[in-house]
């Protein structure tokens, strides 16, 4: 076991006697120590991420063998995670990142806006337990998954199953957060008989209400989308400000207590960098007007959970779903 100041990190270590999971941390730590010790000036937070992306890459070339398949590297020293042990499945379907963690039941993580597979396996943190098998995928335009040129809703359910099939699973809990919200009914309804139990937590189900009219805090997250340093000064800076632009209101945010801040944080934290996960958040909003998300074959348990006070994903996507998704139970938070 190994641990770091401020933040506690234990590593399992492969079966070799030099541990690369180890290595890049004190790589990394290194790094940030010296780049960001004095400040955040923009010149050196980007040579710190050309050097850690540089490691990223001489460390999945050269030693990606030595590293168990459900091992995670992590370094969050400044809003700044990496994990080794994404894969990149190529299939009929298309292309599709994903990661694998733990043993037990299946759980299909289907991360929101601006995430990706690390975000998917945040959320299994916060709300989940650790006796399930964690499938974390990045949807299309996340991360490393591509936008195909017949990129719907519909289409990227049926990479899920292709996923699936390809790990050898037959029946998921299928997990979804905010804009992962449409293709995880879509995939249900698809794939009733791979999908055990359905979970929507604050998801997206239908266009927005109003039409194409944007909300003005979406306008001005999807600016600070566009420059990994600009969403770094503020989610390390001003969380309160662009947690209120994701939907938290800032008297809810002074509310939290200590643990609720820092699960707050690290929601901000695996976010980064935010312009490998700009394209996607844009190729959601685009889908969702191409199609109706179907829902008349969906037949497992289906639980929604939403806030009320939600300024990011209306609570009418939640009554949408509970309307039209008959065996689901819709649980409306205050908050």
């Amino acid at each position: 076991m190994k641990t770091y100041p401020g933040k506690e990190r234990i590593f399992k270590s492969p079966t070799s006697s030099w541990d690369p999971a180890i290595h890049l941390y004190d790589k990394v730590y290194e790094l940030l120590a010296i780049h960001f010790g004095v400040g955040p000036s923009k010149k050196a937070y980007e040579k710190c991420m050309l050097e850690i992306r540089k490691a990223e890459k001489g460390l999945e070339i050269s030693f990606l063998g030595l590293v168990r398949d459900n091992t995670e590297v992590i370094a969050d020293m400044h809003s700044l995670a990496l994990f080794v042990a994404r894969r990149l499945l190529k299939t009929p379907d298309g292309e599709i990142e994903y990661a694998v963690k733990g043993e037990g039941t299946p759980v299909l993580l289907l991360h929101g806006a601006g995430g990706g597979f690390d975000q998917g396996l945040w959320m299994s943190k916060v709300f989940l337990e650790d006796k399930y098998k964690f499938i974390s995928v990045s949807r299309y335009g996340y991360l490393r998954s591509p936008i195909p040129d017949n990129a719907s809703i519909k289409n990227q359910a049926a990479l899920y199953s292709a996923l699936l099939n390809d790990l050898n699973v037959t029946k998921v809990i299928v997990v979804a957060g905010s804009a992962g919200g449409a293709s995880a009914i879509q995939f249900a309804n698809d794939y009733p008989e791979k999908t055990s139990a359905l979970i929507l937590l604050f998801a997206v189900s239908m266009p927005e209400p109003g039409g194409d009219v944007e909300p003005i805090s979406s306008k001005i997250i999807h600016l600070i989308q566009q420059s990994d340093y600009s969403y770094w000064i503020f989610s390390e800076f001003m969380q309160s400000s662009i947690l209120n632009l994701m939907g938290v209101p800032e008297e809810v945010f002074k509310s939290f207590d200590p643990e609720q801040k820092q699960f707050a944080q690290e929601m901000l934290d695996v976010m980064h960098p935010m312009t490998k996960r700009y394209k996607g958040t844009m190729n959601d909003a685009k889908m969702l007007y191409l199609e109706e998300i179907s829902t008349e074959n969906i037949t497992s348990p289906t639980l929604i959970m939403h806030s009320k006070d939600d300024a990011l994903v209306n609570y009418a996507h939640a009554i949408n779903s509970h309307d039209k998704i008959k065996q689901s139970k819709l649980i409306l938070l205050e908050t």
